[in-house]
């Protein structure tokens, strides 16, 4: 009757405005079944390309692999801890600690769209104790280089905690992004390995500007570090492990030292293996953070000396005295052979019947026992 009376155009009118409260009442309906589950428009592939297209997201999905070395906090009693990292709908934690060093690689998926990436330090009640944000675009994806062992300051979130930091390395673990601050050292093959190239790094750096930095000098370094030594009856003391060889020793050794200043000072070694005659050095299967060094004295008797891992991965410990008593024998063959060449074929090229050491490039001989079996025990002699 009132298209009779006032004509189409009033019909027009009034379905007009129908039409587009229609449309927005589809579009926050939409918009609210989005904010209820997971699903988004970015799970739309077409959408999700034209995004990157126009720049509305600066980066595609990429793995982020992210190194939890420590937590470090003031507060009164013992609280065992662990670290809760979550980006977007991905969440991942590392193991629990009483001492707040992990030492533990974590993979987590980083989507398109996710802005910032949330480490929490939490208590075996899953308390959340303090919380630390990082920006996905500023701090990950734009550097050109991520540092290693970067310590970031937390914000506290539970009482008596204060002063939260963690210490962290992050890597970008997508090799179509050059942008993503990937440090070059070849194929990912593992976590140890990423672990390793990460400790050999540290030690280069240690030299700082120096151009000449042979890989020997490189491997003496990141073979020093603090130990916990067995001494029977469950009794455990920490220690300072470093490998000294020629000119300040006669022997290539491996040295254990009361403290860190201890060595520095040249005092006495509390015990002393010689590099030549270390049977293997083997990962404890029943106990994730202990290896041992198994060796023959002076007396050839076989002996052994247990070890529980401190500032790094116990795993990491193991391959990088590996790499070291490899090389030092590679080393020494090279300079048995120089003395007994004649005086005229010195220098013309005689190698090392031993593998070179390629240090960061991953590369192992197949018969080298995989880094990934706990029970695995690199031979030498």
């Amino acid at each position: 009757m009132f298209g009779l009376i006032f004509g189409n155009p009033l019909v027009s009118l009034v379905r007009g405005p129908c039409a587009v409260l229609a449309v927005v009442g589809m579009i926050t309906a939409l918009c609210g079944c989005i904010r209820c589950s997971r699903w988004s428009l970015r799970d739309i592939a077409l959408i999700k390309h034209l995004y990157l297209w126009i720049g509305q997201d600066k980066f595609d999905d990429f793995e982020l692999i992210m190194f939890v070395h420590e937590a470090m906090f003031e507060k009164q009693g013992k609280t065992t801890t662990y670290v809760n990292v979550k980006a977007g709908a991905h969440c991942i934690r590392t193991e629990e600690s009483p001492s707040h060093i992990f030492q533990q690689p974590l993979h987590i998926i980083v989507e398109q769209g996710v802005e910032t990436i949330v480490v929490e330090l939490m208590d075996t009640r899953h308390t959340c104790m303090a919380t630390l944000h990082l920006d996905v675009l500023d701090q990950i994806i734009t550097p050109k280089v991520l540092n290693p062992e970067v310590v970031y300051f937390m914000k506290q979130k539970a009482k008596g905690v204060l002063q939260p930091k963690i210490q962290l390395t992050m890597v970008v673990n997508n090799p179509d992004d050059a942008a993503s601050g990937l440090v070059d050292h070849g194929a990912l093959s593992s976590d140890v390995d990423l672990l390793v190239r990460q400790q050999l790094l540290k030690a280069r750096r240690q030299h700082g500007d120096e151009e000449v930095t042979s890989e020997l000098d490189v491997l003496k370094d990141a073979c020093a570090g603090p130990l916990e030594i067995f001494q029977g009856m469950g009794r455990s003391n920490e220690v300072h492990v470093a490998v000294i060889g020629p000119p300040i020793s006669r022997r290539w050794v491996l040295g254990v030292w009361r403290d860190q200043e201890s060595f520095a000072n040249k005092e006495k070694t509390l015990h002393e293996v010689d590099l030549m005659k270390i049977e293997s050095i083997q990962a404890d299967p029943k106990r994730n953070h202990v290896f041992v060094v198994n060796f023959f004295d002076e007396l050839r008797n076989r002996n052994q000396m247990t070890f529980r891992r401190v500032d790094r991965a116990r795993d990491v410990w193991v391959e990088i005295l590996h790499l070291m008593i490899m090389k030092a024998r590679e080393v020494k063959t090279e300079m048995k052979l120089r003395s007994t060449q004649p005086a005229m074929f010195l220098g013309s090229g005689v190698r090392s019947t031993q593998p070179a050491m390629f240090l960061g490039s991953g590369a192992r001989s197949s018969t080298e026992p995989s880094l990934d079996d706990p029970t695995r025990s690199t031979m030498f002699v």
